[in-house]
């Protein structure tokens, strides 16, 4: 039965191919070597192992090579060989045939077809899981030793040769389109049922011609296998498919079969002439045939519009000018945007399109006084009082100074005298911040004072005596700076230099040891400065 059924599917198989054959032109004549190894199988009357039924499972390997006919079909020629083996206790059998086991070597060669399921039907041509059935016709060759008894005390040798039915299926992964991994399982049915040992020798003399006294069934062996497979060859097989004009589509499925030879390379799938991004203009006269673009520049884009083709065009996407290669100058100095590093404001060359206001050649960018023409000691600024100070740091510019006091004159001695004594006739109500009427006269001499120097810097300091708590003393004389500073204010002084800070107790003039020291404690004390 089982004889039957594997020559109708080689049958069928054979009848397959050559109705592919017949009727298929895709035939690319790609050849595929592979080289394998796995574990074979027996099926016969001792019983089964295929699929690992049972013990004992032995090792084999292979070799197989493959030339594609059509996209269905591939001529195969397949060749493995290893060891196949079973053992078995007939309970029904005296002993010593009640016990029976074989180990064979066996090899196998076979001629046959395989049906691909990647033929761009079923599954793509290019896909990388491609699953097969095989079927084939070949030759085998096994010399087996059969044992009987227990203690496997009696054996006997065979040698077959023979003819063999293939059948199988597999599944390839292809790691690159000639790289790939393949398993498989091949049944090889031999036309003899003698090589197992299953057959009943007589009871009397076990040695003597094997006779079928069991199934009658032909023994067979199965092959699981692991390989590498190699695809090669350049497809130029006898079945290359018809193609008239050339272009890469056989003739059955191109709808344009006279493409002219210019756009043989630029066709679609169906061989007409392309247009991948339809703009109007085919792929062969198109210089830009991924992107949309105008006839004018044969298919290339002009994006912003500006005249110039994007691949010639420096700034593609801002509409510019053709003398700086399409790039703009916003601010028309002659130095275009890209290099302009002050492109909204109209400069010079020399400086990357930055200005220099004062003409001092210093630009703007690193001048610290832009609009008044200077110096590089001075950083781009004048000394316009000549005392040694530059303009960007004297702060008083129009007035002679010194550099001690930040290019401002000195404060005279006796305008410092002067402000001491001021300063020792401020006086509050007793612990209060309310300023004595007696403080007036005094505290309007010292803003007259400190406005004949604007450009100073005042400093009021409140003190307290160590009478009473530290915290009560130091909110205290805070408050009374306070009050001087707002004094001052009001008489015209810029509160902006004017900074009043109270320190309590902590830096008495004198020690509080009487009450004539703690009187001297409790004072303000006004400074000129021109730091800031």
């Amino acid at each position: 039965m089982i004889k039957d059924y594997l020559a109708k599917a080689l049958l069928s198989l054979l009848v397959v191919f050559g109705i592919s054959n017949a009727h298929s032109q895709n035939q690319n004549g790609k050849m595929c070597i592979e080289a394998n190894v796995g574990l074979r199988e027996y099926l016969g009357d001792q019983g089964s192992s295929l699929f690992f039924q049972k013990a004992p499972i032995y090792q084999g390997g292979g070799i197989n090579f493959g030339y594609q006919l059509n996209p269905f079909l591939d001529g195969v020629l397949n060749v493995s060989f290893g060891d196949v083996g079973f053992s078995r206790v007939i309970d029904w059998r005296p002993e010593p045939t009640k016990y029976t086991s074989f180990r064979a070597n066996t090899a196998d060669a076979a001629l046959g077809a395989r049906f691909r399921f990647n033929n761009g039907v079923i599954l793509s041509e290019e896909s990388k899981i491609a699953p097969y059935i095989y079927g084939g016709f070949g030759g085998y060759y096994t010399h087996s030793n059969v044992r009987w008894g227990a203690l496997n005390e009696i054996s006997t040798t065979v040698t077959d040769f023979g003819a063999a039915l293939q059948g199988g299926a597999g599944v390839s992964f292809y790691v690159t389109p000639k790289l790939g991994l393949r398993w498989s399982w091949t049944a090889t049915y031999t036309m003899n049922d003698r090589w197992d040992g299953a057959n009943s020798p007589p009871t009397t003399n076990p040695l003597d011609p094997l006779v079928n006294k069991l199934w009658r069934t032909n023994d067979m062996w199965g092959y699981h296998a692991i390989g590498l497979t190699y695809v090669f060859g350049e497809g130029n097989g006898p079945g290359k498919p018809k193609d008239k004009d050339e272009d890469g589509i056989p003739d059955k499925y191109d709808l344009c079969k006279g493409t002219p030879e210019k756009y043989r390379n630029f066709v679609d799938s169906v061989g007409c002439p392309a247009d991948r991004d339809r703009d109007s203009i085919l792929d062969a006269d198109d210089e830009c045939i991924d992107v949309w673009g105008l006839r004018k520049f044969n298919g290339c884009p002009d994006t912003d519009g500006d005249g110039i083709q994007d691949k010639l065009d420096q700034c593609p996407k801002v509409a510019g000018l053709p003398e700086f290669n399409g790039c703009p100058d916003s601010d028309g100095d002659g130095v275009p945007d890209k290099d302009d590093q002050c492109p909204t404001v109209k400069g010079l060359k020399e400086f990357n399109g930055c200005p220099d206001t004062d003409g001092d050649g210093i630009e703007d960018r690193k001048d610290k006084c832009p609009s008044k023409a200077g110096t590089v000691e001075g950083e781009g600024c004048p000394d316009s009082d000549n005392d040694g100070v530059y303009d960007h740091k004297d702060k008083c510019a129009d007035k002679a100074g010194t550099i001690a006091n930040a290019g401002c004159p000195e404060v005279a001695a006796a305008v410092v005298k002067q402000i001491e004594t001021v300063a020792k006739n401020i006086f509050f109500e007793p612990n209060k911040d309310v300023l004595k009427k007696e403080s007036f006269d005094d505290l309007d001499a010292l803003a007259k004072i400190l406005n004949d120097y604007p450009e100073s810097h005042v400093n009021i300091d409140g003190h307290t005596d160590s009478d009473g708590e530290d915290a009560k003393n130091l909110d205290l004389s805070q408050r009374r700076a306070t009050a001087v500073v707002d004094y001052l204010v009001s008489k015209g002084v810029a509160r902006e230099r004017l900074v009043g800070t109270g320190y309590g107790e902590t830096k008495p003039a004198v020690p509080n040891t009487t009450p004539a020291n703690k009187a001297k404690n409790r004072r303000v004390e006004v400074h000129l400065t021109y730091e800031y």
